[in-house]
């Protein structure tokens, strides 16, 4: 049960710390990477060699940046041009684009992760897509809050969600994504951080499987 702990506790961390950036907390997101070893840990992430590769390599960017005053501002007009816009944005962080040609937020996927979001007490403003990245990814840590009470329900019930939602939304169309930013950003650490996001979720639903045919 302590082994069980750990894993959605680590796995917390991970989704929480993803989220942050993909939110638009860089200043916050850095100091956790800066000052936890969350990126040691993914480097040595044995199971998955995308996972290891990509944060050995954000890693060495954000140590060897440490002095520099415009890595910062370099990474937030990045963000900006990738994400936010003005004018046509290269890579929209909202699952509906990829569902579909028209490439239109609020489309369907956006009405389900709401669904989802609401059997768990979560609820996103009516005027938001409910399936922005950040919004998918603080979903999983939520999900890895699990109370450790020794109830084997509450476990099932997590790994079950998670494993549901990784491949009814995230899995699905973060690769896509994922190809959208690292044919148009300018930063290196926004193409490695994308292709370790998708090294890290995909890994996760494997890890899920496993232990889901372990505990039951």
């Amino acid at each position: 049960m302590d082994d069980m702990k750990l894993w959605f506790m680590e796995k917390e961390a991970v989704y929480s710390t993803l989220a942050l950036f993909y939110r638009g907390s860089l200043s916050r997101g850095l100091k956790i990477l800066r000052g936890t070893d969350l990126l040691e840990k993914l480097f040595k992430w044995e199971n998955n060699l995308t996972v290891c590769r990509k944060a050995a390599i954000i890693l060495g960017e954000i140590n060897g940046n440490h002095l520099n005053p415009k890595y910062k501002e370099e990474l937030l007009e990045d963000y900006q041009r990738l994400f936010i816009g003005p004018g046509h944005i290269l890579a929209p962080m909202w699952e509906s684009v990829y569902e579909s040609k028209d490439r239109l937020i609020f489309g369907k996927s956006q009405l389900s992760v709401r669904k989802f979001y609401g059997e768990f007490g979560l609820g996103v403003s009516p005027k938001e897509p409910a399936d922005h990245l950040a919004f998918e990814l603080f979903f999983m840590a939520r999900l890895c809050d699990v109370k450790m009470d020794d109830d084997l329900q509450n476990i099932v019930k997590a790994l079950s969600a998670m494993e549901k939602f990784l491949k009814d939304h995230l899995c699905k169309w973060v690769p896509s994504w994922r190809d959208c930013v690292n044919s148009s950003a300018k930063t290196r650490f926004w193409i490695e951080f994308s292709n370790m996001t998708e090294g890290w979720i995909m890994d996760n639903l494997e890890e899920i499987k496993e232990i889901r045919r372990l505990v039951l």
